[in-house]
């Protein structure tokens, strides 16, 4: 996920909105005058020509995590999680859930893309441990500049973003809540927070805010993407764009003929398309860019991401076959079998980026790395010292 182009106002300073977008102030020379250094300078980090990646990966039996570099082949060890049996990311943290000790370990993974709307920044640093958030099984996250906000049963807790970044977890001014929480275009977006059915907007000062007109029953997962924020609801998904900083709601409802619904978004990021595993167990793509949605099928799918416009969705089933499937058909475009079958407690995911997928493989202890582009081809296999139950790419 890259990090949103909105910057808020008056949630944290100047000086720490700049720092989190990857836009500090130049450092001081031995005269004391400011030198020129190049746009998107960030203290401490490595600015890269090329977008970077890890793979952050935690095995379940034993809590071990450990954080794989694709590019280096380098493999870091961090501190175990007790019972960790989930993991979200939100382009440069990693969160490690715990739901039966009620917690999420946060890993700052060291690497993330500033997104500057005409061109981008790529950044490598350290991987470290930076705290836990107590009281939350988080699942999901959202960030922007100035609030980072992981979403669990319990509800969504609202973190300062400077301060992760600094290497703290600290709660923002803003407290969170309970429901669906989203920082978006400046401003904080909430569905499931309130009697009924209404989605509210509220300014960061944390006030009771505007209902938006638009209504999303039962919200369970949520996505942002270029074209807006995307929340799954009862009876279809809701679209929240912004236009000279006016935001609106449009529902989209889910394909005719289906009794399901969608709980997880899955996409590249910065990308449109957004892939799910509907609760009936088969494929559907939601094309923001033509405003509704796609059955593509697979009965049996367990893992599923979309790649971009026009381009395929790859599907895995529950035999561990990986499919590339015609966004528009659902005919396969291409397969692999892939994995030797799938632990359905433990379902394997597709992490896309914008030239290689990557597949956890628990069952061979492996990580895939897949070149959808070539028939879906085996590009490496990573071995990250432990069983991968659960991985999430950041860096994109």
């Amino acid at each position: 996920m890259r990090s949103p182009r909105h910057a808020p106002p008056g949630a944290l300073g100047l000086c720490a909105v700049l720092l989190a977008a990857g836009c500090a102030t130049a450092p001081a020379t031995e005269e004391g005058q400011e030198e020129e250094v190049p746009h998107g300078y960030v203290e401490g980090a490595e600015e890269t020509a090329e977008p970077q990646a890890r793979l952050v990966v935690a095995d379940a039996d034993s809590g071990e995590v450990r954080v794989l570099d694709p590019i280096t082949g380098e493999v870091t060890d961090l501190e175990p999680v007790e019972g960790v049996d989930g993991i979200a990311g939100d382009g440069r943290f990693a969160y490690l859930r715990s739901s039966g000790h009620r917690k999420t370990l946060v890993v700052d993974s060291g690497v993330w893309t500033a997104d500057h709307g005409d061109h981008d920044h790529y950044y490598r640093t350290g991987v470290r441990t930076v705290g836990a958030v107590d009281g939350l099984a988080a699942g999901r996250a959202a960030t922007d500049r100035a609030l980072t906000a992981p979403t669990g049963p319990g509800g969504t807790a609202l973190l300062d973003r400077a301060a992760l970044e600094d290497g703290s977890v600290q709660a923002a001014d803003v407290p969170g809540g309970t429901g669906v929480i989203v920082p978006f275009a400046g401003r904080l977006v909430t569905a499931g927070s309130g009697p009924g059915r209404a989605v509210r907007v509220h300014d960061r000062d944390g006030g009771p805010g505007e209902a938006l007109d638009a209504t999303c029953a039962e919200p369970r997962g949520q996505a942002v993407t270029r074209r807006g924020l995307v929340i799954g609801c009862e009876d279809g998904a809701l679209l929240v764009t912004e236009d000279d900083g006016d935001l609106t709601g449009e529902a989209i409802p889910y394909p005719e003929g289906t009794d399901g619904r969608v709980e997880e978004f899955h996409h590249r990021p910065g990308s449109a398309p957004l892939a799910s595993v509907s609760t009936e167990g088969d494929v559907w793509l939601l094309d923001l860019a033509e405003g509704g949605w796609a059955r593509l099928g697979l009965p049996g799918a367990v893992a599923v991401s979309a790649v971009g416009e026009g381009a395929s969705v790859l599907a895995l089933d529950s035999d561990g076959t990986l499919y590339a499937l015609d966004p528009e058909t659902g005919e396969p475009n291409s397969s692999r079998e892939l994995l030797d079958g799938v632990d359905a407690e433990r379902a394997p995911v597709i992490q896309v980026d914008t030239g290689r997928a990557y597949v956890n493989d628990a069952g061979a202890g492996l990580i895939h790395e897949i070149d959808y582009n070539d028939d879906l081809r085996v590009a490496r296999t990573f071995d990250p010292g432990i069983t991968p139950h659960h991985m999430v790419e950041t860096g994109r």
